[in-house]
């Protein structure tokens, strides 16, 4: 028979039951203790850990924004552009002279081939909710404002720009650049304006200029037929639908007198007169002068004689240089209509209701020079109803003699006349 070994209680010595795991008598235990730990509910976890990654990432897209916010910016754009601060947002925009607030990615220009020209690129500045002008006012914050135009390589010609700055013949333009090129075939370039804020902030606004070669066009008495008002309207007629463009087309025209109505519309065309024998080129009917496009034309050296009644020149949507023109017994001589601006040097206005008369709109401005002429017995020498910008009209060596009204200034146009010359009648 197996003996069963007695296992006694380490603690009092007690005989213990066989399996025991504590003492019967002194309740002590001697098993081997196991810690037991709950099981972990695994969600609550992945709560915690998804908790602090998200604390995390917000923390640092707020320190992104922070960083940004504090940051200088940089913008860059072609024509116009947004720029927004702490005081709100502006629009900021490169334009051209006859056409303010109208953003220009491309400035289309003619040019003669080996000729010198000069053209401005307007800034202009609006409030971008409103649409106010604030030019003054973000200049404020301006730093420092550059143009520049990259170097012409290949012989092309010379292309550069001015230095921005504040321009009278522009008052509703917050800076004005101006463009000075020579070019010798076609070319394509860039205005680049770097403005550089108080802030910090860069703003860089571009302009492509695309300068197009314009084709010489010279035609006279003994090429075309001139000699009546039929032949140069038949001319001119033709000359639109022929002559390809960008073109310069000049008509000299013959000593005689022509009746009836001229109009020049379409493609732009000098006039110039001559004279034969003591006689000039007379138009004794009206004149219209009125292209589609903005150019600078000429007319030079013709007389208008009127009866009384009507319009000897009258030119509308266009540039127009008038030299050395005589005015006489017209309702209104010479007219500035529609947005054109019409300089007259060296002419004479006599006998006429309404000498020269100013009456458009629009922001095209050619010369503020009206020097050299005479206005003579006139009822009104000089009228301006409206004229397109507040640049000063400067008068200089101009004679008033015996008009009923020298200067008959409803707009209140600036007119310097300090150096004209006022006589009355019989002097």
């Amino acid at each position: 028979m197996e003996k069963q070994e007695t296992k006694l209680c380490p603690n009092c010595g007690t005989v213990l039951p066989k399996d025991a795991s504590f003492c019967p008598h002194c309740t002590k235990t001697f098993g081997e203790r196991v810690l037991l730990t709950p099981p972990a509910v695994r969600w609550r976890r992945y709560l915690r850990r998804g908790a602090a990654a998200l604390l995390v990432l917000v923390l640092l897209l707020a320190g992104m924004v922070w960083y940004r916010s504090t940051r200088p910016r940089e913008y860059d754009a072609l024509g116009e552009i947004t720029y927004t601060d702490e005081d709100g947002s502006y629009q900021l925009m490169l334009c051209k002279s006859n056409q303010l607030y109208e953003p220009l990615e491309t400035y289309h220009l003619r040019a003669l081939e080996g000729d010198s020209y000069r053209t401005p690129v307007l800034l202009c500045v609006l409030d971008a909710d409103s649409g106010e002008d604030v030019g003054t006012e973000f200049f404020a914050k301006t730093a420092r404002v550059t143009a520049e135009i990259p170097t012409i390589s290949g012989g092309g010609g010379t292309l550069a720009c001015t230095a921005p700055d504040h321009h009278d013949a522009f008052p509703e333009t917050t800076l004005v650049s101006l463009v000075d090129f020579v070019v010798n075939f076609d070319l394509d370039s860039q205005i680049i304006w770097t403005i550089d804020m108080e802030n910090g902030d860069t703003i860089r606004l571009r302009q492509n200029l695309s300068i197009a070669i314009t084709q010489i066009y010279d035609y006279y008495p003994e090429d075309v037929p001139m000699e009546t008002t039929e032949d140069l309207q038949a001319l001119i007629d033709d000359l639109n639908t022929e002559i390809p463009q960008p073109a310069s087309i000049s008509l000299h025209l013959p000593a005689v007198t022509y009746t009836g109505v001229l109009t020049l519309d379409g493609v732009s065309i000098n006039l110039y007169g001559s004279e034969e024998d003591g006689r000039r080129t007379t138009f004794a009917g009206t004149l219209r002068i009125r292209p589609e496009d903005n150019s600078i034309l000429s007319c030079t050296g013709i007389d208008f004689m009127g009866n009384g009644a009507g319009t000897g020149l009258e030119v509308s949507n266009v540039r127009v240089q008038v030299q050395d023109c005589a005015f006489s017994r017209w309702e209104t001589g010479a007219l500035s209509s529609g947005t054109a601006w019409v300089n007259v040097v060296n002419c004479r206005f006599t006998d006429n209701d309404v000498g020269f008369c100013f009456d458009s709109e629009g922001g095209i401005v050619s010369d503020t020079m009206f020097n050299d002429n005479l206005f003579a017995d006139n009822r009104t020498a000089v009228l301006l109803e409206r004229v397109p910008t507040d640049v000063t009209m400067d008068f200089r060596g101009s004679r008033f003699s015996g008009n009923e009204t020298d200067i008959d200034n409803r707009c209140n146009q600036p007119v310097d006349l300090s150096a004209a010359v006022f006589e009355q009648a019989g002097d």
